[in-house]
């Protein structure tokens, strides 16, 4: 592997797809040795790609069960960190969301999804689980997700310019002059919240129908 990595120019990128096994990335040390021996011993920059499906969305205590598995593997591998919504065109062949889009790439407000689980047997049973689990996603704030729709070329674009901040590409030509990005972008101004706002209203506007539940409480 160490070989392959040193014959790798400056312009490539090196992929690990890792198969869908979450223990290897949330709770197994080998993946974990492998990321500081790439990091710390051979002087590599990283950062780590999550994909969860989106249509995970319509699901109440499945959305729950992705957040917790995207926030281990934020702890886990200690790298910086891009989590995507895959497959967002798919998002509501398997049912119907109960908020708006920004509600699920935000990850703000949780107790409103405890709410949306229903009033089944299993779902009063679990209630407080379920918000307490809630709870120590939203007490940690590291959340957030970005759409992805592997077809649609700005989609694409977007996100490699997320990985290449977070991996600190975008600041690798500054000592050379040769960085490819223009100046507002890497400092900050070229991608902000504004701009995956606009990607995410695009998205719902396109492929989420608009009858979803206002965020109102309950009493």
């Amino acid at each position: 592997m160490q070989r392959h990595f040193h014959c790798a120019d400056d312009a490539s990128y090196v992929l690990f797809d890792l198969p869908g096994q979450v223990e290897i990335f949330t709770l197994h040390d080998s993946l974990r040795h492998i990321v500081d021996t790439i990091t710390k011993k051979w002087d590599y920059r990283l950062a780590a790609v999550h994909l969860v499906d989106a249509h995970l969305c319509t699901d109440p205590a499945k959305y729950i069960s992705a957040l917790l598995l995207s926030l281990s593997t934020m702890l886990h591998l200690e790298l910086p960190h891009v989590n995507l919504l895959s497959k967002i065109d798919l998002i509501e062949q398997y049912g119907k969301l109960h908020f708006n889009l920004d509600y699920y790439t935000e990850v703000q407000d949780l107790s409103y999804l405890v709410q949306a689980m229903g009033d089944d047997a299993f779902s009063k049973r679990y209630r407080k689980l379920s918000q307490g689990l809630c709870e120590v996603v939203e007490d940690y704030g590291l959340l957030n997700f970005t759409p992805l729709a592997i077809e649609d070329k700005e989609s694409v674009q977007h996100v490699l310019s997320l990985i290449d901040k977070a991996n600190g590409h975008v600041f690798a030509g500054l000592a050379s002059g040769q960085n490819p990005y223009p100046a507002e972008f890497v400092y900050g101004a070229g991608l902000t919240a504004a701009d995956t706002g606009d990607i995410v209203s695009k998205f719902e506007e396109k492929y989420v129908v608009k009858s979803v539940q206002e965020r109102t409480p309950t009493a």
